[in-house]
C-alpha cells in the first residue's frame, strides 16, 4: 500500500512577515490518515489564510493501482518493487522556476518520506504564496498516525527564500 498525503498552506502578504509569520509556521504538515481500500490512497489538505488557517479535506481518494504521479510528485517503481519519487518542478506555475528532479528519493516499505516545496503566485488579483508537503508512506499495512509519530525516514526540503 502506498499513501500520499498532501498538505498545502497558501497565505499572503498580510501573513508572510512578523508577527503573524509564526502563526502560518505553527501550522501541521501532516494529519491522520483516512482509512481506505486498494493499493493507493491520496488525500489533499489545504490550510488557508483567507478561511482562517483552518485545515480543510479537500480530497480522499482510494485509487486502483499506484499512480505516475500526484500532482508535481512524480511516482515510478524501480526493478525489486521500491518506489522513486521524483519532482516534476513548480507548483502551479509559481516562482521561483525549479528544475524536474527524476530520482529525488526511494521509498521502501515501512519508509515514511517527505518533500516540500514553496512558491510565490501572480495574478491579475495580487500575489500570495505556497507552501506543499508530500508526506509519502508504503508498507503492508500504513498505520492511520503514520505522519505523526515522527520525522520521516528521509527528506528532500525544496524551499526558497521568496522575498
Amino acid at each position: 500500500m502506498l499513501v500520499v498525503q498532501v498538505v498545502t498552506i497558501l497565505w499572503t502578504k498580510r501573513t508572510r512577515g512578523a508577527p503573524r509569520s509564526r502563526e502560518r509556521v505553527a501550522l501541521p504538515r501532516a494529519f491522520p490518515i483516512l482509512t481506505g481500500a486498494g493499493p493507493c490512497i491520496v488525500q489533499h489538505h489545504r490550510i488557508a489564510e483567507w478561511e482562517t488557517f483552518s485545515p480543510t479535506l479537500v480530497k480522499s481518494e482510494s485509487l486502483p493501482s499506484v499512480p505516475g504521479r500526484v500532482e508535481i510528485l512524480r511516482i515510478s517503481r524501480e526493478a525489486g518493487g521500491r518506489l522513486i519519487l521524483g519532482f516534476l518542478g513548480t507548483p502551479a506555475f509559481g516562482r521561483p522556476k525549479r528544475h524536474p528532479i527524476e530520482k529525488a528519493l526511494a521509498v521502501a516499505s515501512g519508509d515514511y518520506v517527505r518533500l516540500t516545496v514553496n512558491a510565490r503566485h501572480t495574478s491579475y488579483s495580487g500575489q500570495h504564496y505556497s507552501e506543499t508537503t508530500y508526506n509519502v508512506a508504503c508498507g503492508e499495512d500504513v498505520a492511520t498516525d503514520r505522519f505523526l509519530l515522527g520525522p520521516p525516514d528521509r527528506e528532500l526540503d525544496l524551499r526558497a527564500n521568496l522575498f
